[in-house]
This record gives C-alpha cells, structure tokens and sequence, in this order.
C-alpha cells in the first residue's frame, strides 16, 4: 500500500511540516489474509495427534488434530458400534437355524410296587408281595433344517441389511462428529480473531489517547479531546473483555464437541481456510520534541508522534478460491454419498426380506432327526437307534395370517416413504446451503475491499488529526469503522467456512 502523504496548510511553518512527514504514519498491526493454498508448515517438535485422547498444555493443535481427539472420545460412536456389533450379532443368530440342534436327557428312576390280598382260597393265605424297579436311562438326539421353504433364508438376509444399516449409522454419526467440531473450531478461530482486532484498538486508542494529552500539554488540542480519548479508550477496554470472554466460550464448545471436559490450556492453527497472522505489538510512545521556528533561531516545543505501530496490510497475500460445483452435481453426489440415505435405503431392503419371511412362516418345514436311547435296570439293558425325515406344518390362522403380512406391507411402504422424504430433503438442503455458500463467495471479496478502504480513511483521518486539520470525532469515527470492516470481514470468513462445511456435509463429504 502507498504511503498516503499528510495534508498541510499554508500557515502551518515549513520547519513542522519537515518534521511531521518525516514521521512514521500510523497504521493497523493487525495482520489477516485466507490462502486456498497450503501454506508451508511450520517446523513443529511435537509429534502429529493420531486417535488420541489427550491434549498436551502449550502445544498447538491444528483441525485434523481436534478431530482425531473426538472421534477417540465421543460416545456417540461408541454407541453406534456397539449397535453395529449388536446387528451383527444378529445375522450369527439368524444363521444358527442351519445349525443342527442336539438334545440330551437322563435320569435315573426308581419305582417300588406292593400287592396285598385277602384270604379265601387254598392258594391265597391273604398275604402282600412287593417289587423294587430301578433303571438308568440315557437319551440322545439330533434335530436338523432341510428346507423351510426360504424362510430361514428371508430372516438372514433381513439382519444382514441391517447390519448394513447400522454401518450407515455409525458413518453417518462420524460425520456429524467431524462436522461439529469443524464448527466449535471455526468459531473459535473466529472470536480469536475478534480478539486480536480488539487488543490493536486499545493499543490505538492508548496511542491516541498519549498523543492527544501531549497535544493538550503544549496547548494544541483541547481538554474535550482529552476526555474523548479516555472515553474511546475505555470503551475499547471493554470490548476487549467480551472478546475475551467469547474466546473462552468459544475454547469451551470445543472441548465439548471434542468431548474432553479435563482439557488444559492449548492454542489453535489457522485452516487453509481460515488463515490469519498474529503479530507482536510494538513498542509505541509519544515524544515532545522540539523544531526550529521559522525564519528564526529560536525553538519551539511540539507533539509529534515519534514511534508506532508497525504497519502491516490485513490483507497481503489475500487469496480467494471459492469451491465451483454445478448444484444438480451436487445433489447427485450427494444421493450417492449420505449415509443415512444409505442406511434407509438397506432399511427398505430389510422389511422386504421381513415380508417375505412373514408370507414363507405359514408353509411346512421339513426336517431330520436321529436318536439313541439306552435304559438299564437291575436285570437287563438296552438300547435303541431311530433315524427319519419330518414334514410340520403350522398352525394357520387365517386372521393372524392376514394382519401379519398386512403389518409387513405397511413397515415396507413406511420404508419407502421415508426413502422419498429424505431424498427430498437433501434436494433442497444441498440447494439451500449451495446458495448461502454461494452468496459469501461473492461477499468476501467487497469485504476486502471495504477493508483496505476504512484502512486508507483511518490513515487520512490521523494525518490530518495530526497537523490540526481534522478533529478528533473525525478520527474516532474512521477508526470505528475500519475496527467494524475488519470484523465484518472475520465474521464473512466464519460465515463462509460454515456455509463451505454445511453444504459438504449435505453431500456426506467430510
């Protein structure tokens, strides 16, 4: 950016007018620009976060970093595996019908019988008799499926989709882990802008405030000036509390879409999108120096501004690749692509397996067995050997019958149904965010623009203060609206990677 030269009046002394040009002029330390582009990385001792539950103190963590730390921590997925594994489990059982099922019984049983009779005959002296039977007996058995008509084979590939289902699930929860805590950290990246705009507005209003007593000193500025700055000073104090206060919220919702309650301090690396540079203040004061008077040997005191802010252009290697994607590709990708769509969809195939498990439950089921048995008592033993082929029918009833496959046919139309809705849904999600991100590629750019221009009036508005042309309203106010643009342009970036990571995320992209 040019230097934009201080304006001057004829009756201001050449000597004053020597000394002020030679002056720094006073500039924005605060430094910002958004590459597309990676930039190079820094050199960094600390090892790369992989699935890592833990944030180390005084250690940067990048995005890929917080996402990691998540995925590792959040019971959500937790959850959804656990229900991933518990689907699979079910196809195990829903195969077990295959399986030959074995039976095995014995016992042992003991049995003692008396008789008794009365007299009246030769043989009978109306006595009693009794007898002890006691025998072991051992059973064994073999039952197994030959063929149910494709019942058995209706409810396998039922829990197989959902199985698949609960994959879908448990994808679809991964990427609303990522997406959070994109959000949780753009913001943060955002108030700490904000927070840096606000430490540079005290530095600025306290160097404004150190000119504009110096210049009251030596009779050149009023005590209301004096009492203006205080008052901008303090404002801008105060703001910058909030905007720490919001950073601290901000590092908070973090954790939380982190799910680490316990986390110590930690900064943050800038995004390829969302790329700023933070600068050291410098050193600023305000000296009294003395010039020369014209046309004379005689001195004169004046305030002049010796020393500021270094100045750094907010936007230098400002770069601007917005996403291109035709809309009616996005949408496409994103039937493709979303897992819960996915997952609704193996839902359908599921109920359909169900109905066809349903109608196949009322034919006959064929079958083989084999059994041993062996019993032996007190006298004898023996044992037995049985092999055959059974054909069972069911028990019908034709008003379960009925309501049974009707109940199927509303589960798999439901199915349908919501298979329709979401498809429609996404259409017009996928429209809804394109246009927001599409709106902001166009905004960002007259963003900058406005920027640079609050920047250049900020300049010509402390020149002017300075030689006693403008007043100090006059620099307050250019001062306010460049600290306004440039928090307008970090909330168009924010908004921007948010509108960038919702439309992503309406196509299942993460």
């Amino acid at each position: 950016m040019k230097r934009i030269p201080f304006l001057t009046k004829k009756s201001i002394s050449a000597a004053l007018l020597l000394s002020i040009m030679s002056c720094q002029l006073f500039s924005c330390a605060y430094g910002f620009s958004i590459p597309f582009k990676k930039n190079k990385p820094k050199t960094n001792t600390q090892p790369a976060v992989q699935m890592k539950a833990e944030v180390n103190k005084d250690v940067e963590y990048s995005l890929e970093d917080c996402i990691n730390i998540a995925l590792a921590n959040d019971p959500n997925i937790k959850v959804a595996k656990t229900q991933k594994d518990i689907a699979n489990s079910q196809v195990g059982l829903a195969k077990s019908d295959y399986f030959p099922n074995l039976t095995i019984g014995n016992g042992f049983t003991s049995q003692h019988n008396k008789n008794s009779g009365r007299g009246g005959g030769f043989y009978n002296q109306g006595g009693s008799t009794s007898s002890d039977n006691n025998y072991y007996q051992l059973n064994l058995g073999v039952n197994q499926l030959i063929w149910d008509f494709g019942s058995t084979v209706a409810r396998i590939n039922m829990q197989k989709y959902n199985r698949e289902s609960a994959g879908y699930d448990l994808e679809n929860t991964i990427l609303n882990t990522v997406y959070n805590v994109k959000m949780a950290y753009f913001e943060a990246l955002a108030a700490l802008a904000n927070q840096d705009v606000y430490e540079r507005s005290v530095r600025i209003n306290k160097l404004n405030y150190e000119r504009t007593n110096a210049l009251f000193q030596e009779g050149l500025k009023s005590k209301i000036d004096v009492v203006n700055a205080q008052v901008y000073l303090t404002d801008a104090e105060i703001s910058l509390i909030n905007a720490q206060g919001q950073y601290q919220n901000a590092i908070v919702n973090l954790n939380n879409a982190m799910y680490y309650p316990d986390a110590p301090e930690y900064t943050l690396k800038n995004t390829e999108s969302f790329n700023f540079q933070r600068t050291k203040p410098q050193k600023t004061e305000v000296n009294v120096s003395t010039v020369k008077k014209s046309g004379s040997t005689d001195y004169e005191q004046t305030a002049i501004l010796t020393s500021g802010i270094e100045k750094q252009d907010i936007l230098q290697n400002y770069k601007f690749q917005p996403l291109v994607m035709p809309v009616n590709d996005a949408i496409q990708k994103a039937y493709e692509n979303r897992p819960d769509l996915k997952s609704l969809l193996m839902v359908e195939r599921a109920q359909k397996e169900s109905l066809k498990a349903i109608k196949r439950s009322y034919l006959p089921v064929i079958g083989a067995n084999a059994g041993y048995n062996y019993r032996k008592n007190s006298d004898v033993s023996n044992t037995g050997f049985n092999v055959g082929v059974t054909i069972n029918f069911p028990t019908l009833n034709f008003m379960d019958m009925k309501y049974s496959i009707a109940q199927g046919n509303s589960y798999l139309q439901m199915a349908e149904e919501n298979i329709d809705l979401s498809k429609k849904n996404i259409h017009f999600e996928v429209k809804n965010n394109y246009i927001n991100m599409v709106v902001l590629q166009k905004k960002i750019p007259l963003m900058a623009q406005k920027v640079q221009q609050t920047l250049e009036n900020f300049e010509l508005a402390d020149g002017r203060y300075t030689v006693g042309l403008g007043n100090f309203i006059e620099l307050q106010q250019a001062q306010t609206n460049y600290n306004n643009a440039q928090l307008s342009f970090v909330q168009a970036v924010f908004e921007y990677n948010v509108a960038k990571e919702q439309f992503q995320k309406s196509m299942g992209v993460r």
